[in-house]
């Protein structure tokens, strides 16, 4: 297995196999050019993790599993997105959501809405707008 390496703008110098890539089945917003990512995680960061592109080092994401921070958070899939993640049941999906934090940390919030939906045994993920709007974009990360 060929291991690569990226120098990535906000975790330096970054090593991984081919295997470790993340392919989306359509770009993020705001970045078309972009489809494969790593995720990485690390004890330090917990429990933060960072979606790194490996076409472009100066784009990184910020993800959470959303299940720690929103107890009740149980979104469902149309059949068409299900299809496109290849995935046949809800058990081979994992949810992850953006963060966004502002120049004061404790007002961090997450993207509920449009999670990042990774199929793992294909790696193959998809940022998924949600039909139910119960589902806020901007939800505090922490309980104030």
């Amino acid at each position: 297995m060929e291991v690569k390496k990226i120098v990535s703008a906000k975790l330096g110098e970054i090593t991984f196999n081919e295997s470790d890539i993340v392919t989306l089945s359509s770009p993020m917003l705001g970045f078309p050019d972009l489809n494969d990512f790593i995720i990485i995680s690390n004890e330090k960061s917990y429990p933060f993790l960072w979606f790194q592109s490996v076409q472009d080092s100066d784009v990184c994401f910020i993800l959470v599993e959303p299940e720690l921070f929103a107890t009740d958070y149980n979104p469902k899939l149309n059949k068409r997105e299900m299809k496109i993640l290849g995935a046949e049941e809800d058990a081979k999906l994992k949810l992850f959501c953006i963060v966004v934090v502002p120049d004061q940390p404790k007002n961090a919030t997450m993207n509920l809405r449009a999670p990042l939906v990774m199929n793992t045994e294909k790696k193959l993920a998809k940022q998924v707008i949600l039909e139910e709007d119960k589902w806020q974009i901007k939800t505090p990360l922490f309980n104030k």
